[in-house]
């Protein structure tokens, strides 16, 4: 196999000259850049960012609490560290970001999209913003989730709906739409996710943005306010960046991978392998079972298979085995845990969608005894060793986000059959996840004013296979970019 170059696959760092005029516009890595070369302060950084979430923000409603005065303290915080110990600003400094209301960051409401818990204050931080502050950046404010981060669909009665910037009658994406929108519009120039079915992947698709879901364990995941996680949670849930730019999502994956011994699940696994960078097999998989892949998306493979070969990479369409299979575990696992506990909480809220969506997925879901959820779980396993072997072929599988272009609003509030279709279309989400496999979605550019965009999988713990790919088709489609929205 050819070898990239590595020089290549990454942004270069520009010059203040060869910016865009406004810092909202910057990239993370280019302010980072520019704050350590002391060419932009961070608190310069701060109000540029907060002009812009004034400007749109009120009609988004992609954040949706801020704490100024504590960002402004960070923000000059910074400013004297670079006055008084440069060598010791992190690969964040300066950066705003966003975190996502399903994590804990200390001082402020776990809420979690559900009016219930506006008591719930953290007592500290959660392993993942600890180590975003200790890389440098600067919580700007928190992202819009569904009850529960449960659906694909980013609204709820506490804070209401997420706008897509595209169009306001699609959905921003779930669970993380506050997120891929604050990004996707300059409200920030990171943002944190979670994914346990498609919650960060499936919101950068709708929203043209990069989000890497990364292999559970690879990020620390305690929180101060869940002292218990079950087995679906600690086995397929993990958490990333979203950003505009592959190269800032790696920044965001560095910044968020540092050790923290609270978590019992993360693991010390290396990052840089001497093959990141190679051109290998990928698998094009632009049919799945059960769901018809819409043609725009077919196009979008095509494309961004094309612009892989091209850069050496060997292409070939194979199917992975038993996507469908790796569903049915996931809703055996995942939706026996929201019947032990979850579900209770749902009903006892005053929010007839968030309690059809999740009774429409439980309603599909197999009803598993303990013996069954035990069985599930071995088969996950036999799946895995599968996937393993296939994976060994095929190092990359290049396969649908969604295989339906982004959905309308409700489109979970159905019928059980319309329910066990959108399950289906999103399978490549739902099955990877299952796995417990990294996965990123990459824009393609737009269709019909949507965005459009294709999934990058490999194997366990390696997300620089993945930033490597994505980077060449990032170069080949160029930029999808709601930075413009607002503007007149």
């Amino acid at each position: 196999m050819s070898t990239m170059h590595n020089s290549h696959w990454l942004q270069t760092e520009r010059s203040a000259s060869t910016l865009p005029g406004e810092i909202w516009r910057w990239d993370a890595v280019d302010i980072a850049a520019q704050v350590r070369a002391r060419s932009v302060s961070c608190v310069e950084v701060l109000k540029a960012f907060h002009q812009r979430i004034d400007s749109i923000n009120p009609r988004l409603n992609a954040i949706v609490h801020e704490d100024r005065e504590r960002a402004l303290e960070t923000a000059n915080q910074a400013d004297a560290l670079l006055r008084s110990a440069p060598h010791q600003a992190g690969i964040l400094h300066g950066v705003p970001l966003t975190v996502k209301l399903n994590v804990d960051v200390a001082g402020e409401a776990t809420t979690n999209g559900n009016p219930a818990y506006v008591q719930h204050i953290a007592p500290a931080d959660s392993s993942v913003v600890a180590n975003l502050r200790s890389a440098g950046a600067n919580i700007i404010g928190r992202s819009n989730v569904p009850p529960f981060s449960f659906r694909w669909f980013t609204e709820n009665p506490l804070y209401g709906r997420t706008l897509n910037p595209w169009r306001a009658d699609i959905t921003s994406g779930g669970s993380s739409g506050g997120a891929a929108v604050s990004v996707a519009t300059g409200m920030c120039a990171l943002a944190h996710g979670t994914d346990i079915a498609g919650s960060i992947r499936y919101p950068a698709y709708v929203n043209g943005v990069v989000g890497l879901r990364t292999t559970p364990g690879r990020v620390p995941a305690y929180h101060p306010t869940v002292r218990q996680r079950f087995f679906g949670l600690q086995s397929m849930s993990a958490q990333g960046p979203l950003a505009r730019s592959v190269a800032d999502v790696l920044l965001g994956l560095r910044a968020m991978t540092a050790a923290d011994t609270r978590d019992a699940t993360w693991v010390n696994a290396r990052m840089e392998h001497a093959d990141d960078h190679s051109a290998v097999v990928v698998a094009l998989v632009d049919e799945v079972p059960e769901a018809t892949v819409s043609p725009e998306i077919k196009i979008a493979l095509r494309e961004a298979a094309k612009a892989l070969a091209d850069a050496g990479y060997v292409v070939e369409r194979a199917n992975p085995p038993e996507i469908g299979q790796c569903v049915d575990v996931w809703q055996s696992i995942v939706m026996t845990e929201v019947r032990l506990g979850m579900i209770s909480a749902v009903d006892s809220m005053e929010d007839p969608d968030i309690k059809r969506s999740i009774h429409n997925m439980v309603d599909c879901a197999p009803v598993v005894d303990l013996g069954g959820y035990v069985r599930a779980i071995a088969r996950r396993d036999e799946l895995r060793r599968k996937w393993n072997e296939f994976l060994g072929r095929y190092p990359i599988v290049l396969l649908p986000s969604s295989c339906r272009l982004p959905q309308p609003w409700g489109a979970d509030l159905g019928t059980i059959e319309e329910m066990r279709a959108l399950i289906a279309a999103q399978s490549p989400l739902m099955a990877t996840a299952a796995l417990g496999l990294p996965g990123i979605s990459v824009p393609m550019g737009l269709s019909g004013g949507l965005p459009v965009g294709v999934q990058l999988v490999a194997n366990s713990f390696r997300e620089l296979r993945l930033l490597a790919a994505a980077s060449v088709i990032e170069r080949y489609k160029g930029d999808t970019s709601a930075l413009d929205y607002g503007a007149g």
